[in-house]
């Protein structure tokens, strides 16, 4: 058994100060406040930090100039390795929009990749490449189509290495792929897109319970004929089952934004992410491709090298709550919940992941009061800072 004591627990309703926790075989044993009593073979010490449950990023394209997309599966622990010492215990890999060919390559260096890595490496996120062109951001429009009936066979049976994918909703056949996603335990998120509010009600009934990047990349309101209607936007801030991902690194979604995000959606309802590229951890200036996009780094963030779009950011997990908290005033139990135990109920793992509770497992991040990581442990084992 082992124990972090003089820490400040984030619970998933309170912050316990003067806290201790003990952890075995991996998962979450005894928890406390004041002296720990919990028989121990190892003390630590977590200097009177915060202790929070590891951060969980459903939406992340790579990192330290490794893209998912395209990379082997060193490539695959280079990405992960940045993004866990950024207080992210478990992600989903996530392919920008590219064709099924390209898409098994990742699935296939994904499984390799999971027999080494120091991270847990949930299923891929697939974003597209069933999404509107006009929406299209920073993504490949030339990939984007709607779905043929053998395009929904190809994604159903690979369930099993599938968390997420993003639709529009609007396109031929997408209810009937986001019914068939339901059935088999994919997960399904409107994103680029320009659905409406009948769109997204369609979408909804057959099983949609997520948006992608909120406020990015799709439709708002507008008038449709004398009358206006909700666009995705609206919609996913006013519907209560939806969960919007949120990628708020002060950028993608300024603080106004985010602010209003929260008031509507609350902890429950947004799931934090990075929705890094490989550009994330390299230096102001770094060129590099979104399939077939050029890149480069700008000053906080990623755009397009013609500057017509922003592509991605620049953050790991522990940025964003920092800013939840720093500039958005959210409490910062509030502010983790949405990097952790919500997005755990987007992959129905809240059972085992996201909050400090015994018999979960014991993932943790240890950071100070200026967000700074200075330990993380991964099913108990606390692999050491190396960047």
């Amino acid at each position: 058994m082992q124990t972090i004591k003089n820490v400040r627990l984030i619970l998933p309703d309170r912050i316990v100060n003067e806290g201790w926790i003990s952890f075995e075989n991996g998962k979450l044993q005894e928890i406390g406040n004041g002296i720990a009593t919990a028989p121990s073979s190892q003390m630590i010490d977590g200097g009177g930090m915060y202790l929070a449950p590891g951060f969980i990023d459903l939406h992340v394209h790579g990192g330290h100039g490794e893209d998912f997309l395209t990379a082997t599966p060193e490539g695959f622990i280079t990405a992960t390795e940045f993004h866990l010492f950024g207080g992210t215990t478990a992600l989903c890999p996530t392919a920008a929009t590219a064709t099924y060919k390209k898409f098994q390559m990742v699935l296939d260096h994904c499984e390799r990749a999971k027999e080494s890595a120091r991270i847990r490496i949930m299923g891929v996120h697939l974003e597209g490449p069933h999404l509107s062109k006009a929406k299209a951001g920073a993504l490949d429009a030339e990939a984007m189509c709607p779905p043929t009936p053998m395009d929904i066979d190809w994604v159903i049976a690979r369930a099993s290495q599938i968390s997420q994918i993003t639709v529009a909703p609007e396109l031929l056949l997408v209810p009937e792929l986001i019914r068939e996603c339901n059935r088999a335990g994919i997960v399904t998120s409107a994103g680029h897109t320009e659905s409406g509010e009948p769109e997204m009600e369609a979408a909804m009934g057959a099983g949609l319970r997520k948006v992608t990047h909120l406020f990015n990349a799709m439709a708002s309101a507008s008038k449709k004929g004398l009358f206006r209607e909700a666009g995705t936007l609206e919609f996913a801030l006013s519907e209560p089952m939806i969960v919007c991902e949120l990628i708020s690194d002060r950028f993608h979604v300024v603080p106004k934004l985010l602010k209003l995000a929260y008031q509507a959606k609350g902890a429950d309802r947004i799931a934090l992410v990075s929705d890094a590229l490989s550009g994330a951890g390299l230096p102001v200036g770094f060129r590099f491709r979104l399939g077939q996009l050029q890149c480069r780094v700008g000053n906080g963030f990623c755009l397009l090298e013609d500057n017509s779009a922003l592509a991605s950011s620049l953050c790991r997990m522990i940025d964003l709550v920092r800013v939840r908290v720093q500039e958005v005033d959210v409490p910062l139990v509030d502010a983790v919940r949405m990097a952790s135990l919500t997005p755990a109920g987007v992959l129905n793992k809240a059972d085992s992941l996201g909050s400090l509770e015994i018999g979960k497992l014991a993932d943790m991040v240890l950071f100070d009061s200026d967000f700074t990581v200075h330990k993380i442990w991964v099913g108990g084992m606390e692999p050491l800072l190396e960047s």
